[in-house]
């Protein structure tokens, strides 16, 4: 039986694909799911809705897109988070202890513009 180049990469491309679908090869997590190390921004309250997973680095504008949209975080770090109204660290502020959960209510609710995990500053 002879094999073409074109059978023999198909049966390489599906070995591959085997490799890839194995059960518990997967190290992602699900859908949806805050990663630990990890600061998530939800569009929605109760973390829900679409999210953004951020390293816990100052970051002086989360970015057009995630703009006064976060209506509640989850700071899986294991820093002191503080968001900010507008960017470059400027605005009003509020910390969110390693590992809370916090909904973002009043002047917060989809106002998220910045955030820093070096403190809130005074």
């Amino acid at each position: 039986m002879k094999l073409t180049v074109k059978t023999a990469v198909m049966a390489a491309a599906l070995a591959s694909t085997a490799v890839l679908v194995a059960p518990g090869a997967a190290s992602a997590a699900p859908m949806g799911a805050c990663m630990s190390g990890m600061v998530c921004l939800y569009d929605g309250h109760d973390n829900t809705g679409d999210m953004v997973q951020l390293f816990p680095v100052d970051t002086p504008n989360i970015g057009w897109t995630w703009n006064d949209r976060v209506s509640s975080v989850w700071n899986r770090s294991n820093d002191q988070v503080c968001i900010w109204t507008d960017v470059d660290y400027n605005g009003y502020h509020f910390s969110i202890p390693a590992g809370a959960k916090q909904e973002l209510l009043f002047l917060y609710d989809n106002a998220v513009s910045s955030f820093s995990v070096s403190g809130c500053g005074g």
